[in-house]
């Protein structure tokens, strides 16, 4: 089985979507706020980066969480505007490219996200590249498919004035057994020295590591 077997099922599925967000929304909540942080109108926008993207969840599922926290807010129309400027999703594999295009198309990414232009590219995540500025970076279930070099690798791509924010999601060795790949399931403890970021929020019972790095910036 491919990777894009394992996911297709997944693709625009409302079931899958639900279950996403019940499940990482300490996660995906966090991305937000740090966006609206880091956004200011009229100066900065936020290009948000998917790095490993699969078939996209994250974005098409803040797509779809944000207005309720707009709502929960309380916040006037008239505040409202438009924190991300672009979406590029990255991944190695073209088929999970194909996937991650059906997933996250206008129609069905939501009020937030539909309007905004959305980019897909194959690359390989080990690889330094140009990051735009503003630039915020997520991976989900991706650094626990590499050793420990490779995920150094992968976060000294980041060490970049440019981004802003990086969030990244593992699995805890809580789990015991790999959902599916060459997932390695390490202690929460591991994850930490590894990757040191400035913050991080275990969830669901120790299943689930959320690890968050950012770059204090001031708007001049």
């Amino acid at each position: 089985m491919t990777w894009a077997d394992y996911y297709k099922d997944r693709v625009c599925s409302p079931d899958y979507d639900k279950a996403f967000i019940n499940k990482y929304g300490k996660f995906l909540a966090e991305i937000i706020l740090k966006i609206k942080t880091l956004a200011e109108p009229s100066i900065t926008s936020i290009i948000l980066k998917e790095e490993g993207c699969g078939i996209g969840s994250i974005s098409r599922s803040i797509s779809k969480m944000e207005p309720y926290w707009f709502k929960s807010l309380r916040m006037q129309s008239e505040d409202r505007w438009q924190d991300v400027c672009k979406i590029i999703f990255t991944d190695i594999d073209s088929e999970m490219l194909r996937l991650c295009q059906r997933n996250t198309k206008r129609v069905s990414m939501g009020d937030y996200l539909d309007k905004v232009p959305s980019f897909y590219s194959r690359e390989d995540i080990t690889s330094s590249k140009y990051y735009e500025p503003n630039t915020v970076i997520v991976t989900h279930g991706v650094l626990e498919h590499f050793d420990d070099d490779d995920v150094e690798a992968i976060l000294e791509t980041y060490n970049d004035e440019n981004v802003l924010f990086q969030a990244h999601y593992v699995p805890t060795a809580k789990y015991e057994s790999p959902s599916f790949g060459d997932e390695r399931l390490l202690p929460v403890d591991h994850w930490i020295e590894l990757v040191k970021p400035d913050y991080y929020i275990v969830d669901n019972n120790g299943y689930d590591l959320y690890m968050f790095k950012i770059i204090e910036v001031s708007h001049e």
